[in-house]
């Protein structure tokens, strides 16, 4: 499999609170940590909802790799920043190379 995409993968730091408890808010800023992995990134589907004020445009993307990637990560490809969808697919073939797919989303507008 040929991974021509390089992309850059923020996993989310936790917040703590006053009484340093981690908080289900999640931290994807600068301080949050970031690596890089190559991939393969494809588009899958375009929606527009048409609503009074706003017109969102949802794209989806499948992105296959060998490198694990969680479902609360964030990847950052091309000026965009992408977020998975569920919990990523592991591929395991009988005869052949583990692989991961996942289901990216962006919402623009």
């Amino acid at each position: 499999m040929q991974l021509p995409h390089r992309l850059i993968v923020i996993t989310p730091a936790e917040q703590t609170d006053e009484y340093d408890n981690p908080t289900p808010a999640l931290d994807y800023g600068p301080a949050a940590p970031r690596r890089t992995l190559w991939g393969l990134l494809q588009p899958a589907a375009s929606t527009e909802d048409p609503q009074p004020g706003r017109v969102p445009v949802t794209t989806s993307w499948r992105l296959f790799t060998v490198q694990p990637i969680s479902a609360r990560e964030r990847v950052e490809w091309n000026g965009r920043v992408l977020e998975v969808n569920g919990e990523p697919a592991r591929w395991s073939p009988r005869f052949g190379h583990v692989h991961y797919e996942a289901t990216l989303t962006t919402v623009e507008g």
